[in-house]
C-alpha cells in the first residue's frame, strides 16, 4: 500500500465509531444472514468495496440526495478544533473541498493529484534541506472570488504556527516544521521549505491545504463560523443553500462559481439526527441512506425492501480513552490489563453477522502494510488486580483505594445508540470485578464530544478516532506528549526518530515500537474494535456506499459522481 498520508485523525462521534463514515466493505449487496469478517495482510482489496459503481451517462442528471449525520458541530470551521468531526469533515468534502487540497485518494490509499487543486507537486530532499514545489491551477478561487494562490497557503502556514491559544486549531505537526514559503515565479507557483525534513513528504495533505486568507483573523477564526456555514471563504462543488439553526438541517446545491467538473447531483439535504431519529427518518423514507451497524438499526432495515445493505468495516477504531491527569498510571494499566475486549465484541456484534479479531493498534487497519497487534500480552483480572495491589491499592468493599481515594471514575458516552448503553454497562460490570468503580455518564448534545474533549472533563472516554492512509502519522499525533497533555514524554525522542527516518518501511517498524510501549507504558488509549460499517441505502443509489480509503472526506469526486439510475 501507498505511504501517502492523509494527514488527520478525525475524530469520531460515538455511533460514527462504530462505524458510519469511513467504509471498508467486506461484501456487497443485500444479503442479511451471513458472517463478514475483517479483512487482514494480504486479502484482496478489490473485493473490499461496494458503493454500486456507474458510469456518469448510466446516471440521472439532477435529483437530490438526502442524508443524516449524527453530530454537525456548530462551528463550520474544519480547521477549528470544535470543529473538526467526521460528520463535519464529511460535509466540508462537498462544499470546501480546497480543505483537502492538491490530492485525493483511491479506495486502496493511492493518490493521484487533484488537479482541480494543484496541476504540479514535487518534493525533494537535496544535502539535508528537504523542499516542496508545487503549482496550483490557476482558475482556482474561493466563492468570494479570492485567487487561490499563495496567500492561501500562507495564511495556512501562520494559522497552523502560531503560538498556543491564538487559534483554536487542530494539530499539524508537518506545518510546525515548515521554515518558509516563497513564490517560485508566480504567486500559483509555490516552494515550501522545511526547518527539517519530515517523512513522508509526499503528496503533501497538510501542505496543500488551502485557507481563505480572511480566515487568519483570530476572531473570525475561532468564532466566526459557528452556526454560520459562511462559504464565501470556501470552494467546492456545491454551496449553501440554507442552514436552519433551530433544526440543524443544511441544504447544498449546485457551486455556479465551481470551475472543476459539475456534480450530477442538484441537491445534497443533510440533517443532524441521532440514531432513534435516524431509524425513523429512513423507515419514512426522509433519508436516503442511514449507517446500518447497530444492532437495532440492522434488525429493522433487513426487514425493507427496495434498500441495499452495503456491508463493511469502519475505517477507523473505537476506543477507550483513559484521562492520565484523571486516571494514575497504576490504574490505566490495570484497566487496560482488565478489559475483556472480546466480550465487548460478542456483546456489539454478534447479532449482526461481524467477526474480528481485537485490534492491536490505534493507527493500523490489519489489512495495512506493517501492522502487528501491539496490545500489551499480560492481561485478565489477576494481572489487573496484580497491578492495582503492586502500586500500593488495597480493596475497600468492592473497590481498591489509596490514600483514602477510591478507585471511581466517570465514563463519558456520547448518543443515545442502545449499543453505546449496553456495552458501557458491560464495560462497567468487567471494570467492578477487578476492583474499579466506573459512573457513566451519557452526553446527548451534538456539540458535546468535541467540548468534553477540548475540555479534558472526562474520566474515560468512549469515541473513536479514524484510520489515516499512513499509520506513520497516525502514531506521530497519538504517541507525542505534547498531545497527551505532558504525558510519555520518554517516548517523544522516539517519536522524533520515527519522522526523520526517510526510509517508510523502518518508519513502519519504529512506528510499531512506539506504539508497543506507549500502549504498555503510558497506557492511555484502549482499541477496542475496528468494527463493521453497513450502509442501508435506497435502491438506484449509484457511486455512494464502501470505498475503503476514498471517503467522501478525501476524494470530492465522491460527491460530483454520486447519483440516481436512470
Amino acid at each position: 500500500m501507498t505511504n501517502m498520508s492523509l494527514n488527520r485523525r478525525t475524530l469520531l462521534t460515538g455511533a460514527v465509531a462504530l462505524g458510519t463514515v469511513g467504509l471498508l466493505a467486506a461484501c456487497g449487496g443485500n444479503k442479511k444472514n451471513e458472517t463478514n469478517s475483517a479483512l487482514g495482510a494480504g486479502d484482496d482489496i478489490s473485493k473490499a468495496v461496494s458503493f454500486n459503481p456507474k458510469d456518469r451517462s448510466e446516471l440521472k442528471e439532477g435529483g437530490e440526495l438526502r442524508l443524516a449525520f449524527n453530530g454537525i458541530p456548530e462551528n463550520f470551521n474544519p480547521f477549528n478544533t470544535n470543529g473538526y468531526t467526521s460528520g463535519s469533515i464529511a460535509i466540508q468534502a462537498a462544499m470546501n473541498s480546497a480543505y483537502a487540497g492538491g490530492y485525493k485518494y483511491d479506495y486502496t490509499g493511492k493518490p493521484s493529484l487533484n488537479t482541480d487543486y494543484v496541476t504540479e507537486y514535487k518534493a525533494e530532499t537535496k544535502n539535508g534541506v528537504q523542499t516542496v514545489t508545487f503549482k496550483i491551477n490557476p482558475k482556482a478561487k474561493f466563492n468570494d472570488g479570492t485567487p487561490i494562490d499563495i496567500e492561501s497557503v500562507r495564511a495556512a502556514h501562520k494559522i497552523f504556527t502560531a503560538p498556543a491559544g491564538e487559534y483554536q486549531v487542530t494539530d499539524a505537526p508537518m506545518w510546525k516544521q515548515v521554515k518558509s514559503v516563497e513564490e517560485d515565479g508566480d504567486k500559483f507557483s509555490v516552494k515550501v521549505t522545511m526547518e527539517k525534513p519530515y517523512y513522508p513528504i509526499d503528496g503533501g495533505f497538510i501542505i496543500t491545504t488551502f485557507i481563505h486568507p480572511a480566515l487568519v483573523d483570530k476572531k473570525l477564526f475561532n468564532d466566526g463560523l459557528i452556526n454560520k456555514p459562511l462559504d464565501k471563504y470556501w470552494a467546492g462543488p456545491f454551496k449553501v443553500e440554507n442552514w436552519d439553526t433551530s433544526q440543524k438541517s443544511l441544504i447544498l446545491t449546485r457551486n455556479d462559481k465551481w470551475w472543476g467538473q459539475k456534480p450530477l447531483l442538484e441537491k445534497i439535504s443533510i440533517r443532524s439526527l441521532g440514531e432513534a431519529a435516524s431509524l425513523a427518518a429512513f423507515k419514512n423514507s426522509e433519508i436516503d441512506v442511514i449507517s446500518a451497524s447497530a444492532q437495532n438499526v440492522y434488525a429493522d432495515v433487513s426487514k425493507m425492501s427496495n434498500i441495499d445493505i452495503r456491508k463493511g468495516t469502519a475505517l477507523g477504531v473505537s476506543d477507550y480513552e483513559l484521562n492520565p491527569d484523571k486516571i494514575p498510571l497504576p490504574v490505566r494499566k490495570a484497566i487496560v490489563a482488565g478489559i475483556n475486549r472480546e466480550q465487548l465484541q460478542k456483546i456489539r456484534f454478534e447479532k449482526i453477522g461481524w467477526s474480528e479479531k481485537a485490534p492491536g493498534s490505534m493507527c493500523f487497519l490489519p489489512l495495512q502494510e506493517g501492522y502487528k497487534d501491539s496490545y500489551p500480552t499480560e492481561i485478565g483480572e489477576d494481572v489487573a488486580k496484580k497491578i492495582l495491589e503492586d502500586a500500593g491499592y488495597k480493596k475497600d468493599g468492592d473497590f481498591y483505594a489509596k490514600d483514602g481515594k477510591k478507585a471511581s471514575y466517570e465514563l463519558a458516552t456520547f448518543g443515545d445508540g442502545q449499543d453505546t448503553k449496553t456495552t458501557s454497562q458491560f464495560f462497567s460490570d468487567q471494570m467492578k470485578k477487578i476492583g474499579i468503580e466506573i459512573k457513566i455518564v451519557t452526553y446527548t448534545g451534538e456539540n458535546d464530544l468535541v467540548k468534553v474533549s477540548t475540555e479534558r472533563s472526562y474520566g474515560i472516554k468512549s469515541a473513536g478516532y479514524g484510520i489515516t492512509t499512513n499509520p506513520v502519522d497516525s502514531a506521530y499525533y497519538f504517541y507525542r506528549s505534547e498531545i497527551n497533555n505532558g504525558h510519555g514524554k520518554e517516548l517523544d525522542s522516539l517519536a522524533d526518530k520515527m519522522m526523520a527516518t526517510e526510509d517508510y518501511k523502518k518508519q513502519l517498524e519504529i512506528a510499531t515500537e512506539l506504539e508497543k510501549r506507549h500502549l504498555a507504558e503510558v497506557a492511555i488509549y484502549i482499541p477496542v474494535s475496528n468494527g463493521p460499517n453497513y450502509q442501508a441505502c435506497k435502491k438506484g443509489l449509484a457511486n455512494y456506499g464502501p470505498r475503503l480509503f476514498a471517503t467522501s472526506a478525501y476524494d470530492p469526486d465522491v460527491w460530483i459522481n454520486a447519483g440516481w439510475e436512470k
